[in-house]
């Protein structure tokens, strides 16, 4: 406890979607007792259904708390607000006021006050700038009269539908449903459940495992590349469903024999398989590199791209083989000409990099 009062403890109420500033008109972070204080009183006579005037009396009393019974000398309160618009919007301001709070006097120990589980949603980046040591969960206590709790639901509801945080849950994302069941209605009746089936699976995964924040990230750190890899992954499948095809209309042949025949079928009879295969490989390859092109290209990208260049002929060879011709000899010789001429291209790549730092 005497670390935490000389290296200063935080009392942090969080507003993620800025219902303070909204509706007050003011602007965050608001730091000290007498000015969360006042705040807390505007906000508990403008909207007195609110939880949020709950938490600021809630941090202020642990602020009274740490520094009357435990002691702490070096404790402070303050409120930081997001956005209405929420998702990354919101934590870039709460991580910003937080830094600006934290410059001001130095703070490394916080405890965290939230009304609800949407606010401790931030908790995890809070704790990449500074220890948060407790977490105090506001709980405000409601009648349990049958007319009072209809009323509490009323109000929830209502929340869930005018607030935007919560309406494109509750609203957009059931009404995009209904708008897709009705056109697969009219244009695939046979198949309707097949496909609604696949996309709200497609939609769970994405959500599920954060695929949509993944790509908004890539796309801000490396756009060329996220580019590149959608382009690549139609390439994939273009060249599955064209290989398949092809080999579906083949009899009387084995397995080994069908992998050749896939990687040597042409696509729309213009381009083989592996070409595309190739092609699909190397993009992601050229989108990393011209995304890194300030930094220099890696000695391990431009082998890798060299490598699956030279692996287009190793897979032309490879088919001929599986489907009974070709040489064996010659797929050896491909395979060390491949590894030669990758590792050639690394060592060129490595060197200069060390004549340029040489000359710098």
């Amino acid at each position: 406890m005497m670390a935490h009062s000389e290296e200063g403890m935080l009392v942090l109420c969080v507003d993620i979607d800025n219902d303070v500033g909204e509706k007050l008109g003011i602007k965050t972070p608001i730091v000290g007792e007498k000015q969360v204080l006042n705040v807390a009183l505007r906000y508990a006579l403008t909207d007195p259904e609110d939880s949020d005037a709950n938490a600021m009396f809630a941090a202020i009393n642990e602020y009274r708390r740490l520094k009357n019974e435990e002691g702490i000398e070096r404790v402070e309160v303050a409120v930081i607000a997001g956005s209405p618009k929420g998702g990354g919007i919101a934590g870039v301001k709460i991580i910003k006021e937080l830094n600006e709070v934290i410059a001001q006097g130095g703070y490394r120990y916080a405890v965290l006050v939230s009304d609800g589980p949407t606010d401790e949603e931030i908790l995890p980046t809070i704790q990449k700038y500074i220890t948060v040591v407790g977490v105090r969960r506001v709980i405000v206590q409601q009648s349990r009269s049958m007319e009072e709790t209809f009323v509490l639901l009323a109000r929830y509801l209502r929340k869930l539908v005018e607030e935007e945080q919560y309406r494109k849950y509750t609203l957009g994302i059931p009404g995009t449903f209904i708008l897709l069941y009705a056109i697969l209605s009219v244009l695939i009746p046979g198949y309707i459940w097949h496909v609604t089936t696949l996309i709200v699976g497609i939609v769970l995964l994405i959500k599920g495992f954060s695929l949509d924040q993944t790509i908004v990230d890539l796309y801000h750190s490396f756009p060329i590349t996220l580019l590149a890899g959608s382009i690549a992954s139609f390439l994939f499948f273009i060249a599955f469903i064209g290989g398949i095809q092809y080999v579906a209309n083949l009899s009387g042949i084995t397995a080994t024999e069908a992998l050749g025949y896939f990687l040597t079928s042409l696509v729309g009879g213009q381009i083989y398989v592996v070409d595309l295969i190739v092609m699909a490989l190397t993009l992601p390859l050229v989108g990393r590199i011209i995304d890194q092109a300030q930094r220099g290209p890696k000695p391990s990208d431009v082998g890798a791209l060299v490598f699956i260049i030279t692996l287009r002929q190793v897979l032309i060879e490879l088919s001929k083989l599986l489907i009974g011709g070709g040489s064996a000899i010659t797929l050896i010789l491909w395979i060390l000409a491949s590894i030669v001429i990758t590792t050639i291209s690394i060592a060129l790549v490595q060197l200069a990099i060390r004549e340029k730092e040489a000359k710098t």
